[in-house]
């Protein structure tokens, strides 16, 4: 069994990527859904820097991948121990836990690693996010 990651936008409760995320200022899931119907993230955006839907969260097997969905303003990606990529319009790219995806806006999104089961005798008993 797959663990799944997550997300996290600024001080919000985790969103698991059980499924694609669509997040944006007022996202909708494309007319044609794949097999999953993807989550939907609404965020404020006060200076309408963030597209309506602007950007896909998804993981493929043990990535998770980051697409710009064409957004207005753009995607900046920084990546722990990289120089921040400004994503092109519909470009994706493979990010790891600890990236930061600035979106706009002050919206921030941090991308978390799976879960950690609690192992017997664990002395840091981390059981996942908090």
């Amino acid at each position: 069994v797959q663990s799944a990651y997550g997300f996290r936008v600024g001080d919000r409760p985790a969103v698991i990527l059980d499924v694609p995320a669509l997040v944006g200022r007022r996202p909708t899931a494309p007319r044609i859904a794949g097999r999953l119907f993807p989550r939907l993230v609404r965020v404020s955006s006060p200076l309408n820097e963030v597209s309506s839907t602007h950007l896909e969260l998804r993981q493929d097997g043990m990535s998770v991948i980051v697409t710009d969905l064409r957004s207005t303003n753009g995607t900046v990606v920084r990546m722990p121990g990289s120089r921040p990529v400004k994503l092109r319009q519909g470009e994706s790219l493979v990010v790891r836990p600890g990236t930061l995806v600035d979106i706009g806006d002050g919206n921030v999104i941090e991308i978390l690693p799976p879960p950690r089961l609690a192992i017997p005798g664990d002395p840091t008993g981390e059981r996942g996010w908090s």
